[in-house]
């Protein structure tokens, strides 16, 4: 359970009479108040439901009034509320609360729409190239290129019929790599880039996708 507050929109809530009373002649025992509420009003005590917390009751709250299957459960006129409204000009309070909810609102939702695009934007890449990989120095271009940005090319692997027929015969080899973000953010102008660099050195992207 939160903690309970100890005033209601500015009011001390031990000056405001509102909590349940129950009638044990009535009462049954069955436990629905103790397990509805949850504010920790209600205990059961020698097979009835006890009011052991009454201002963790929340004003205006009726629930366990209503689902009491005996009606043993009371609560006083709800012109009590009002009254208190009136004597407090509790609305005025309540404007500035709407008010500073209102903000707090449209800043969850303006964090959760910037955490939406986020989680839409592709973090990493996965490519698959062939061509004059080493002869054409591609792992040290990459590095470069990537040293730039805030990312970083992990599970680099290669393969090639082997290192003398590649460079002698100018065999073309392949590789596989991921493009990773480090710092948790789009990788789209990297791979631009590194779609750039390989084309300038004839080396054919074979796949590459972009991965959220």
């Amino acid at each position: 359970m939160s903690k309970v507050s100890e005033y209601w929109h500015g009011i001390p809530r031990k000056d405001i009479p509102w909590y349940p009373t129950v009638d044990k002649n009535k009462c049954i025992g069955c436990g629905l108040c103790f397990v509805t509420c949850g504010r920790n009003v209600y205990e059961i005590k020698n097979g009835k439901a006890d009011v052991v917390n009454p201002y963790n009751c929340l004003v205006g709250c009726t629930t366990c009034e209503t689902v009491c299957p005996v009606g043993a459960i009371s609560f006083p006129d709800k012109e009590l509320i009002h009254k208190i409204e009136k004597e407090y000009a509790i609305l005025r309070v309540v404007q500035e609360e709407r008010k500073k909810k209102g903000t707090k609102l449209e800043l969850s939702k303006a964090r959760s729409e910037a955490e939406k695009i986020v989680s839409q934007s592709p973090h990493r890449a996965e490519f698959v190239i062939a061509g004059h990989i080493l002869e054409k120095d591609i792992p040290k271009k990459l590095l470069d290129l990537v040293s730039q940005c805030s990312c970083d090319i992990v599970n680099f692997k290669l393969e090639t019929p082997s290192l003398k027929v590649c460079f002698d015969e100018k065999a073309p080899s392949s590789a596989t790599f991921t493009l990773v973000s480090q710092k948790f953010e789009d990788v789209t102008e990297c791979v631009e880039k590194i779609d750039k660099l390989l084309e300038q050195n004839n080396v054919v992207v074979v796949e590459h996708k972009k991965i959220s």
